[in-house]
Formats: structure tokens, sequence, C-alpha cells
């Protein structure tokens, strides 16, 4: 019988065709990933546990359930933006004219005094989660804060934004 690495090996090159098309199929939303990132992240761990992978009597089946999983797991951990971000570029025209370039410095000294106006802890839960795309549970984790503390701050941290930038909600004030 052939060792698992090779058995793993030879899966993938009668299946790397069909594999990649059923990755790409199955990540339609989480295109920050590449199907071949998934496929070698995937395949990688595999090799790491040969000893467990030995085991698995339908070796094919294994590798589509890993991928899956894999998919599944990026699809999670993907940084998402909260319907609460006030995203520039959807508030202005991106064209570079006088009128859109006084705008957005307008906005972004609007934006700078707004956050600069929260209570620091409010401010630094907006910072790490739609700035630096942390997740709740990174951040309760990190900060040994409850999870829904977190949230409420994040909440009226928000609001206030909303409240101070609400100018800026057509587009041009």
């Amino acid at each position: 019988m052939t060792s698992t690495p090779n058995r793993l090996g030879d899966l993938f090159i009668q299946e790397k065709e069909r594999v990649l098309g059923f990755i790409r199929r199955q990540m339609w939303d989480i295109s920050h990933m590449d199907a071949e990132d998934i496929l070698s992240e995937v395949l990688f761990s595999l090799f790491e546990r040969a000893d467990l992978v030995a085991e698995a009597e339908h070796l094919t089946a294994y590798l589509y359930r890993s991928i899956r999983n894999r998919i599944i797991d990026a699809g999670r951990r993907k940084p998402r933006r909260s319907h609460e971000a006030v995203d520039i570029e959807t508030l202005v025209d991106a064209s570079p004219n006088p009128e859109s370039t006084i705008l957005r410095a307008e906005f972004r000294r609007s934006y700078d005094e707004a956050l600069g106006a929260l209570k620091p802890k409010e401010r630094e839960v907006w910072v790490a989660t739609e700035v630096h795309g942390q997740s709740f549970r990174e951040l309760a984790e990190a900060s040994g804060e409850p999870l829904g503390t977190l949230l409420a701050r994040k909440s009226r941290a928000g609001a206030k934004l909303r409240q101070r930038l609400k100018k800026f909600q057509g587009g041009i004030p």
C-alpha cells in the first residue's frame, strides 16, 4: 500500500482542476481569497496530519470536506464592514474635481473631529473594528471586556458618528 503523502500527491494530480472548479463555485462571497490559496492551505494541513488522513477511507471525500470547511472558516474570518461604517467613496464622487476634493477634505476633518469627540473606550472599539477589521471576539479576548459591553460601545459610537456626520448623508452638504 502506498504512503499517505503519496496518496495525497496522486489525488492532487488527478483532481486538481475539478477541485479548483469546486472551490471557485463555493467561494463566490469570499473574493479576498484565491482558489489556489485555499487548495494549498488544505493540502498543507492534510500533509501535516498525514497520520490522521491515513485513516480516511475515502480520501477524495475527505479532501472535499476539508476544502468546504476551510471555505466556511474563511467566510467567518473575513473582515466585515458594519452597516454603520462610513465610506468616503460612497459619499462623494471619486473623480478628481475641485468640489469632490474639498468635500473629501471637509469630510475627513469632520470625521476626525467626530472620532476625537467620542469617549476613549468607544473610539477604541470603533477604530479596532472598523479601521483595523478586528472581530469583536478578538477584541474581547485581548481586552478582557465582555462581548456585550464592546457591542454597546460600538453601537453608541456609531450613533454619535452618524449624528455628527449626518450633513454628509446625501453626498454634497
